[in-house]
């Protein structure tokens, strides 16, 4: 599977959390990509194949989706639900650690709706490429039923 982000775009985002002991959060990284495909596959991976008539038991491989288009969001999933997590001290004042956790919760959803919005880059045929009509939008501001 390809790697939505690494370390360096984790020190793009949130420059100074290293400074805090902890200096490899590839684990992390890692449990977050799981947990964006798995928010795809019930956000956007439905629709989309019931829209392209795949069957019922059709998957989302997550080596056809483009890896650059979720490394935002496996930031800040990283960050609000396994990093910042590991930092806070849990005590009845908020510390740092608890206001970025929601911080980047809220960067997390925006991220994943602009995605959505704008297109997931989902390369259906594995041709290397992903073409118009592979770039779909779940974008739908009326009632589904």
């Amino acid at each position: 599977m390809a790697i939505f982000a690494t370390i360096s775009d984790l020190l793009e985002v949130e420059p100074t959390i290293q400074d805090y002991g902890q200096l490899d959060f590839d684990i992390e990284l890692a449990r977050s990509q799981t947990e964006v495909v798995r928010v795809l596959t019930v956000r956007w991976w439905n629709s989309y194949k019931k829209r392209l008539s795949l069957g019922d038991s059709a998957r989302l491989d997550a080596d056809l989706l483009t890896a650059s288009q979720w490394t935002q969001a496996t930031v800040y999933h990283a960050l609000a639900y396994h990093i910042c997590p590991k930092l806070t001290q849990f005590s009845p004042e908020t510390d740092k650690f608890q206001v970025m956790m929601e911080y980047y919760r809220g960067r997390f959803e925006h991220e994943m709706d602009l995605c959505t919005r704008e297109g997931v880059q989902y390369d259906a045929d594995d041709s290397g490429t992903v073409s118009d009509t592979e770039r779909v939008t779940i974008a739908t501001l009326r009632l589904q039923r």
